[in-house]
């Protein structure tokens, strides 16, 4: 089995419903992602996927948050900007975008260089 991870990153605010603590407040975060797929088969280059076309997907996904509240793209109107919400959220947007026989395998997500979520299936 192949493992490729390709890292981003993305800036953005958000703010915890329901939580009791300081992130019940906007705040924000310089999020770092690592997302990761496998597979068991080669293309007739020798690669599981062209890295650069992997990473695309991946900034595709950020895009959508880069420098706006999380708060206000869905789903997250509906559900809690959690970190492990975001993680999952970011695990399936790119797995729709892959072709078998390439898999998902998880998406890292740091909020800052001490915390991280990590979601797969």
């Amino acid at each position: 089995m192949f493992k490729l991870t390709v890292h981003s990153s993305f800036s953005a605010a958000h703010r915890l419903v329901d939580y009791s603590g300081a992130c019940q407040r906007i705040h924000g975060h310089n999020w770092k992602v690592r997302a990761t797929i496998a597979s068991d088969q080669l293309d007739d280059l020798g690669m599981v996927m062209d890295l650069y076309e992997l990473e695309t997907i991946l900034n595709s996904t950020l895009k959508k948050f880069d420098h706006y509240i999380i708060n206000d793209i869905e789903p997250f109107t509906e559900i809690n900007p959690t970190s492990e919400n975001l993680a999952k959220f970011i695990y399936y947007d790119i797995k729709k975008q892959l072709s078998a026989p390439i898999k998902m395998v998880q998406v890292e997500l740091l909020e800052t260089d001490d915390f991280s979520v990590t979601f797969a299936e």
